[in-house]
């Protein structure tokens, strides 16, 4: 893919008012859902609306990775073994933030799509 196709993919790739990483950080993204993805071959994914520095700190001991999308929006990495609705539920109780989206794995394919990079 050349340039002007990565160009086109980066500004095609905003699904659902899920702002996602642009450039470098797109690398960053991808590279924190692979390290993830070799630590839990099945794993969950919340996209909140708003960032709280709380979500990692409530789930300390979980296995939870998080990561800020541009926009303005956070992303929440968990283990399959935990129950997504759940959390996903408490979490934006807690931190008082709105789910913009949630989405399963096993690779980091379906990942990448749902995030739209």
């Amino acid at each position: 893919m050349g340039l002007l196709g990565k160009a086109i993919a980066i500004n095609n790739a905003r699904r659902d008012d899920i702002a996602v990483f642009a450039g470098d950080a797109s690398g960053a993204l991808k590279s924190l859902i692979i390290d993830y993805h070799h630590k839990n071959p099945l794993f969950h994914g919340i996209i909140f609306s708003g960032v709280s520095p709380d979500i990692e700190a409530m789930l300390d001991g979980h296995g939870v990775a998080c990561g800020n999308l541009s926009g303005g929006n956070s992303l929440a990495l968990l283990p399959g073994g935990l129950d997504r609705e759940l959390f996903a539920h408490l979490l934006s109780r807690s931190v008082n933030l709105a789910i913009l989206s949630q989405f399963s794995a096993n690779s980091v394919s379906p990942a990448f799509e749902a995030l739209g990079i």
